[in-house]
């Protein structure tokens, strides 16, 4: 900004150099404040040099307003896909009955304590507490380092959109 007033009010009786304010605007002007160099233009500067690079930085500004708006929007799309995911999982039910099995020791689980893996493995608490809780017993699969995803509605609603 303090180049551009240099240019435009050279001081010294000097003539405002224009043409020089304009390249300097026309370089650098996506990176200064349209409203500052609005009201740094001088009253007698020919509007006809800076009109185009004017509304090419307003639309810079705008453009960027717009890309954040996007990405805030997007950000925002993930998350609630995220707690969706998330209220999903924590609502999933198993039927546990008198007859039913951990499926890694095949010992009876009845009333016992048992704990179900994101692959719906189902096993008795001890297999839970030898494996560890993101270790699967029955698959050995460690879903602490290769996570488990299924789908999201973001995923499923692309892929119809794109004719997958």
């Amino acid at each position: 900004m303090q180049l551009l007033d240099m240019y435009l009010e050279p001081g010294d009786g000097k003539e405002p150099m224009y043409k020089a304010a304009v390249r300097l605007l026309h370089c650098h002007g996506e990176s200064l404040d349209p409203l500052q160099v609005l009201e740094a233009l001088s009253p007698d500067m020919p509007l006809q040099l800076a009109s185009e690079t004017l509304s090419r930085m307003l639309r810079a500004r705008v453009h960027h307003l717009r890309q954040g708006q996007i990405v805030h929007c997007l950000c925002r799309a993930v998350n609630l896909d995220a707690r969706l995911s998330r209220f999903e999982e924590r609502s999933r039910q198993v039927q546990i009955n008198d007859e039913s099995l951990c499926d890694s020791c095949h010992s009876r689980l009845g009333t016992k304590l048992f704990a179900m893996y994101p692959n719906d493995s189902v096993v008795c608490y001890k297999c839970f507490k030898r494996y560890g809780e993101h270790i699967c017993p029955v698959t050995g699969r460690d879903f602490e380092k290769n996570a488990m995803f299924k789908p999201s509605w973001l995923v499923r609603m692309n892929e119809k959109n794109s004719g997958i």
